[in-house]
């Protein structure tokens, strides 16, 4: 059924905007239902588009919030960035005050948007960015669930312009009406998020834990991975591996391997494993049943899922090959990120995407052991011996096979699966307090409006 919309030359906002777009009757009706709240621009004190300076990134530093680390509501630092010192007085206008709402300001996920409460500190926004810094009265956690709601939502992504990459900016921001309620409602929504940035912060101290007590069995700290600056190997083995690269034949990879052997308890994955393959790529279907995890979608720590893609049923059906069991093991396998590996829990239906590969052990190795496993410096050193590629990196099922896995006893095994699950658990209360906060916001938003 075709929809239109009949603007009066009278009625439209200026001379900026003249595309049909911006005039959808949903966007009208949202805009005027919530006409009688006040302006944005009424309720910040500014909106900051981040200064851009030449990105020069270092080890340690100055960290830079990345529009990729924000997330519907938190933030999230998968990724993790510093500029130089020396940059500090060029970029002091981006540096973030607890009760700041950062938002995307460009890309496919313009207008995400979420708190910050101080932590980590300090954080320097990117250009990407945008900062809005409310008035004291009006709690971050409350806006940035605002900007979550649908309603919100909406109104931001009406203000998109431009074509192949939108833009959000802060002129058109302070045009949008925000509701307003009680200080003890916009309190106790600000609270809620709170309370999930802590659940967050103990699903990641579970899953750092797991980790510490696998790189102490493993003896990693008495492992010494020094190197001379050349190195030699001999053609066989060259051919043996089919690589000529220097980079492959590092004597710290030889070094890691002899003290895997060395313990007696390692085994090649795919004597491990049953279960070695890429997903396929499907084709993405608007408000889909089933979640597609792609490699973007896997964090340092926990999957991501709550920025993933759809497909629906059909696909599912048709390729069981892409399908996910509960406690799959995944591995990031094309990207900047080659080898960041988590574990699929819970009993939802997903599939996974041609960059991601999928890894079922067999029975005397615990799944989620092994995805900690492949997901510390051991293993991330393995999927960096055998990635490829120059532009794009890439590693494939057959290298995988390849990695040496160290196998403690059961019980060494089940503590950190435990771990894993706890943490887990902990993520899930997070994203829980999270949708409360959204849904109760969206009623009171209905409520008001009838």
């Amino acid at each position: 059924m075709a929809v239109w919309s009949v603007v009066k030359v009278s009625e439209l906002e200026g001379a900026k905007r003249l595309d049909a777009e911006y005039y959808r009757p949903e966007y009208l009706k949202l805009r005027r239902s919530l006409s009688k709240h006040p302006l944005l621009g009424q309720c910040v004190e500014k909106i900051i588009h981040p200064v851009e300076i030449k990105r020069v990134y270092e080890d340690q530093g100055l960290q830079i919030l990345l529009a990729q680390n924000i997330q519907h509501n938190f933030l999230e630092f998968s990724v993790t960035v510093f500029m130089p010192e020396s940059v500090r007085g060029l970029i002091s206008r981006n540096r973030l005050l607890p009760n700041d709402v950062v938002l995307t300001r460009s890309g496919a996920n313009y207008g995400d948007a979420a708190p910050y409460f101080g932590e980590p500190a300090p954080l320097y926004a990117c250009a990407d960015d945008l900062v809005v810094r409310p008035k004291p009265d009006l709690p971050a956690g409350y806006l940035a669930t605002f900007f979550n709601t649908d309603a919100g939502m909406a109104l931001i992504k009406r203000g998109g312009y431009g074509a192949g990459q939108p833009h959000v900016a802060p002129p058109f921001l302070k045009t949008l009406h925000v509701p307003r309620f009680s200080r003890d409602v916009e309190q106790k929504i600000d609270g809620l998020l709170r309370l999930a940035r802590e659940q967050f912060k103990q699903s990641e101290s579970l899953y750092l834990q797991a980790e510490r007590i696998v790189l102490d069995e493993i003896g990693w700290r008495k492992l010494d991975l020094s190197q001379p600056k050349w190195w030699t190997v001999p053609l066989p083995r060259a051919r043996e591996a089919h690589r000529l690269d220097a980079e492959h034949f590092q004597p710290k990879y030889d070094k890691l391997i002899a003290h895997l052997n060395k313990t007696g308890r390692a085994q090649a994955l795919g004597h491990i494993a049953t279960h070695i393959k890429r997903g396929l790529q499907p084709a993405y279907v608007d408000n889909g049943d089933i979640i597609v995890v792609n490699s973007q979608h896997l964090g340092r720590y926990m999957l991501n899922t709550e920025a993933t893609e759809r497909t629906d049923t059909q696909f599912w059906d048709q390729n069981k090959r892409a399908r996910l069991q509960n406690s799959d093991v995944l591995i990031y396998s094309t990207g900047a990120y080659v080898g960041r590996t988590n574990a699929w829990l819970g009993d939802r239906k997903g599939i996974a995407s041609n960059h991601v590969t999928i890894v079922r052990p067999g029975a005397g190795c615990s799944p989620l052991y092994l995805s900690v496993f492949l997901n510390s410096p051991p293993g991330l050193l393995q999927a960096e011996k055998w990635a490829c590629g120059s532009g794009q990196r890439e590693i494939y099922p057959h290298d995988i096979a390849r990695f040496l896995i160290l196998l403690p006893s059961e019980r060494f095994q089940r503590q950190i699966a435990d771990l894993v699950q706890q943490s887990y658990v902990a993520r899930q209360k997070a994203k829980a307090l999270l949708e409360e906060a959204k849904a109760t916001v969206e009623a009171l938003i209905k409520e008001k409006a009838d």
